[in-house]
């Protein structure tokens, strides 16, 4: 139940409802403690704290044989594949904590429009996941033909990222496909130098779903509040990935934070006409609420799979709780395929043949019958963040692109090279699917005791034989607490 006021504007990110006096100081805080394996901040009592507030990291990759290389943040997922989990305490308790930190930033990710990835994110927090009208990396023969489609070979009209399609050989002036590979920017390419690898920068509202639209007020919570996150792996897929050239040495190059570079650029924001009024609330009345979104991850690891008919049931134990969204990763992670190519492990693999699904709450579906349709899948998935995915559908599923064996076939990517790896190669490795449960008032449904159930049915091909997945299922809950009285309490 709840028990005090509604967060004022002062306190959200939101517009604010009249013009605001106010000033913010920007404090570089460095954890007081860190390793390879963590980081910790505790906050200063003061202000408001804006969840914008931005942590730098910096990473190093090891020489092999004296050799510089050049390895790259994962292309779709950028600075926040180097951070595992992280979590906000406020009196040593956990009010907010988000595992899977990468996986679930890369759904983030893939809401972003292209104009934003090329002027904000890329520059910011690193990788090259921008899609652009594209042609073979072929050079055709001298032809109508071959200037027609500006020299390059079929298919034409494929997608790819950016690269030169006008590439020549400096000696010779003829045109070679050799040069049409692209690489990570110069500047966000990281080497065996701490002096000579990025910097980059993620929000707290990235790693905190309690900080989405929410500024902090510090100056009323006068238990301790830190910040703590764990650090991924440092191995090939995790924190970084290694270009083709030297594919070799996947297992052999590992990634050493750089602590001395790791650092909080806390925002933090005073309203002298307001905090009058919000400490008297808070201090003396009865608080406010601040209603907010959790995701609640779990994992259920599937066995090797087998050409032919297969049926998957997960469940979803989420007894008492609202949830408002489940999203699925469906994350490969066997031999070989751990990896794919410039997105690491944060890929969420489509079947080649389709699959159908369902989510049962109380033994009931939610839908009336099974999904089996991708483009159904794929609006039933834009419907969670609503904002549509901006990615090439090539990129979310094999629709199109292989025949009833399962082969490719008609690939829409390009088979142009990033980093020496083909861009097809990525076809389909983006297939998150969700189910928006929320009605339009935003409050979710509450969850018995009894599980959801994930559902899904599916004809394995021969190229998927074999195959093993992890489902990794972000589910999106409703919690609630109240400050009141210097004290933070949590009501749900």
């Amino acid at each position: 139940m709840a028990s005090g006021r509604g967060l004022p504007s002062v306190l959200r990110t939101q517009t604010y409802e009249r013009p605001e006096r106010q000033d913010i100081n920007t404090d570089i805080l460095y954890p007081v403690s860190i390793n390879q394996t963590t980081a910790k901040w505790v906050f200063d009592k003061k202000g408001v704290l804006d969840s914008n507030s931005q942590i730098n990291l910096r990473q190093t990759c090891n020489q092999i044989g004296g050799v510089e290389q050049e390895c790259y943040l994962p292309t779709s997922t950028g600075a926040l594949a180097m951070i595992e989990r992280a979590y906000l305490t406020i009196g040593g308790r956990r009010v907010s904590n988000l595992e899977s930190v990468g996986h679930w930033n890369t759904w983030k990710r893939l809401h972003f429009s292209q104009e934003y990835k090329e002027g904000v994110a890329k520059p910011k927090q690193g990788g090259d996941d921008c899609f652009y009208g594209s042609a073979a990396r072929g050079v055709a023969a001298a032809s109508a033909t071959a200037i027609n489609a500006r020299g390059f070979a079929a298919p034409y009209g494929t997608l790819g990222r950016r690269s030169d399609e006008y590439a020549k050989n400096a000696a010779t002036g003829v045109m070679a496909s050799a040069l049409t590979d692209r690489k990570t920017d110069p500047g966000k390419i990281i080497t065996s130098d701490p002096n000579n690898s990025p910097d980059i920068c993620v929000g707290l509202s990235q790693l905190i779903p309690f900080l989405i639209g929410v500024q902090l007020p510090l100056f009323s919570i006068r238990e301790e509040v830190a910040l703590v996150i764990e650090f991924s792996p440092d191995s090939t897929g995790h924190r970084f990935f290694i270009p083709a050239a030297n594919a070799a040495n996947f297992d052999t190059v590992k990634s050493t934070i750089v602590t001395n570079s790791v650092y909080l650029m806390a925002d933090y924001l005073f309203f002298p006409d307001q905090l009058d009024m919000l400490t008297q609330e808070m201090m003396q009345g009865g608080g406010y609420d601040i209603p907010y979104d959790e995701i609640q991850v779990l994992e259920n690891t599937e066995p090797s799979l087998v050409a032919g008919q297969h049926s998957f049931d997960s469940q979803l134990p989420l007894g008492g709780k609202k949830v408002k969204a489940v999203v699925m990763q469906q994350q490969q992670v066997d031999g070989a395929n751990l990896s794919i190519d410039n997105i690491g492990r944060y890929n969420s693999l489509g079947l080649r043949l389709g699959q159908s699904v369902n989510l049962f709450i109380d033994s009931t579906p939610f839908y009336n019958k099974n999904v089996t349709n991708q483009s159904l899948m794929l609006q039933e998935a834009n419907e969670v963040e609503g904002v549509p995915l901006q990615l090439p559908d090539y990129k979310w599923s094999w629709t199109n692109q292989v025949d009833a064996a399962g082969a490719n076939t008609k690939l829409g990517l390009s088979d142009r090279t990033m980093n020496g790896y083909a861009n097809s190669v990525e076809a389909a490795t983006s297939q998150f699917l969700g189910v928006k449960l929320c009605n339009a008032s935003g409050q979710g449904i509450r969850i018995s005791n009894l599980p959801m159930i994930w559902k899904r049915s599916a004809t394995i091909a021969a190229d998927d034989d074999g195959k093993q997945f992890t489902l990794r299922f972000f589910c999106v809950t409703q919690r609630l607490l109240n400050i009141s009285n210097g004290i933070v309490h949590m009501i749900e």
